[in-house]
Parts: structure tokens; sequence; C-alpha cells
């Protein structure tokens, strides 16, 4: 069963892949009134859509009540609720996602035939939202998460800011950013001081081709009156490998980053180069207030 669809161009007649992010947006509260209406259909066996999912790789999938969960965007504030299609007795392996109606498969979902969809595209609609999502909790979180890793990240609230990364036409990574003056999170009345680059991913098969310095140098450059930025702390071995080359030939850049416990107050800072100069690790001294910070939320 082919769920992509496909439309012909009216100037070319050439016939190409439609995804969800390229069909008319949706908005939140359709999308979980449909949810809810699906839900409801199959607890009282009334359910008149596809009764079968069949993946491109692997065996047909009954749509079930069984095999049909939830998943919630944003946490529980605001609630926003996504469909997904699970394997039997397994509900870490979504297979399948239901968007506009129709079950889609999930690397489908993470694709668009937009051509001008291309490199660091800021998140705007809300199919971008989910987007975010699915790279951040089902990618990174489940799917493609190493062996007794123990980084994971928060749901991003609705509004955070986010650039998802596009690459031949794929969803293959993504960075946040908490803004300065940003509330930490909904149990305190502390604020960022400094914007900080909070959570990055670059999917497994695209690592190795620079697209973490692709991220970082993005961040930099689209805070040109900043004097100060930050990264959340921990920063994982990896991104520290990313920002020592990075800093080694982007001089201008060693005074403004600094590895940053929320909300990043000045003895809540530590300079990343100079912590690479002493040769400091991801696991070295924890910052002061580590334990009691604002996001859980980890740069990868």
């Amino acid at each position: 069963m082919e769920s992509n669809q496909k439309h012909q161009t009216q100037n070319t007649g050439e016939i190409k892949e439609i995804y969800p992010v390229d069909l008319p947006d949706v908005d939140y509260n359709s999308l979980c009134l449909t949810s809810e209406n699906i839900l409801s259909s199959l607890e009282s066996n009334t359910y008149t859509g596809e009764n079968w999912f069949i993946p491109s790789i692997g065996s047909k999938v009954e749509v079930t009540l069984d095999n049909v969960g939830r998943l919630e965007v944003f946490g529980d504030d605001p609630p926003c609720t996504l469909l997904a299609l699970h394997m039997p007795a397994d509900e870490t392996q979504v297979v399948a996602l239901n968007l506009h109606g129709k079950w889609w498969p999930l690397n489908d979902v993470l694709k668009t035939s937009c051509k001008s969809r291309s490199g660091l595209v800021t998140v705007l609609s809300v199919m971008e939202r989910l987007i975010l999502f699915l790279l951040s909790q089902i990618i990174f979180g489940v799917l493609e998460r190493p062996f007794m890793e123990d980084m994971y990240f928060s749901p991003h609230p609705m509004r955070e800011f986010g650039k998802i990364l596009w690459l031949n036409g794929e969803a293959v990574g993504f960075y946040t950013i908490k803004k300065k003056g940003s509330l930490c999170d909904g149990c305190t009345s502390q604020s960022y001081q400094l914007p900080v680059l909070d959570t990055v991913f670059v999917r497994t098969q695209w690592r190795r081709r620079g697209l973490g310095l692709q991220i970082l140098a993005d961040f930099c450059t689209s805070l040109p009156n900043e004097k100060v930025i930050g990264l959340s702390c921990p920063i994982s071995p990896s991104m520290i490998k990313v920002c020592r080359k990075f800093l080694l030939t982007n001089q201008d850049q060693r005074d403004r980053l600094y590895e940053v416990v929320a909300p990043g107050a000045w003895d809540q800072r530590r300079n990343i180069w100079l912590n690479i100069q002493l040769n400091y690790s991801a696991n070295s001294e924890a910052l002061p207030g580590l334990e009691s910070g604002c996001t859980k939320a980890k740069v990868v």
C-alpha cells in the first residue's frame, strides 16, 4: 500500500511525491479532535478507516485499539495528541502516524517534496512542529538511541524556537534555542539571561558530514547583537568536539560561547574555549547549581 500522495505539476507535467508537510497545514485543535474521534471509533468498533497498514519493510500491522497509541506532543501543556500505529505489543516501534485522515509511514512524515525547504529552516507550521517532536522523541528518543545512552530530550514547548535541518528532501536534524528572557520552565519565575542553544540532534546516517558545525555556526551568526551566548550544560562529548573544531577556525567566537546552567547568571556560566584549553571533558566537575537547573534537555 502506497501511503504517500502524488501530484502532477501543471507546468512540466512532472509527477512528484507529496508528503504531510507539503499539504495544507492542520491546526492543533483539529489534530486533537481527529485523534479522539479515531480512538472512540476503535473502541466502539465503528472505525471506517484503513484496517491494515503495510510498511515498506516488515509485516503488515492491523489498525486496532491495542496497536494505536497517543503521543503527547508538548507533554501536558498544552495537551496535543498525535496518534501513532505501533507494532503489536511494542509501543516503542512506531510504524505510522495519522495525519490528514490517513496513516503515513514514519519516514514519509519526515520528508518533503518542496525544493525551497532546504538547509536550516525555522519551525513555523504545525506540521514542522510535529516533525521537530518526532525527531527528538521518536527518532533520537527511541529508534536511534545509542545503547546505554542516558541523555534525552524533554518535549519542546509549543513556542520554543527551533530550526529543522533539511537535506535532499529529508529532515535530518534540528536545533532549539532558549531565548533570552524566556521562562526556564513552568515551575519557576526565573528566565534565561542569555540565548542558549539547548538541544541539537543530527540523525545517525548523516553524521560526520560537518552538519554539527553548520548548526553551531548558524546559531552564532543568527545572534550578532548578543555579546555572550550559551550551550546548555552538560555538553555531550561529541558536541565538545564540534565546539573545539568550530572555535579553532572562528577565534572571534571564543569569548562568546559559554556552557550554561539555567537561568545563566555569571556564576552559572563557564567559557567553552577555556574548558577545552584546560582539557575539561563533558563529565568534568559540574557547574554550581547544575542539580537545580531549570532544563532537563541536553545538547547531543
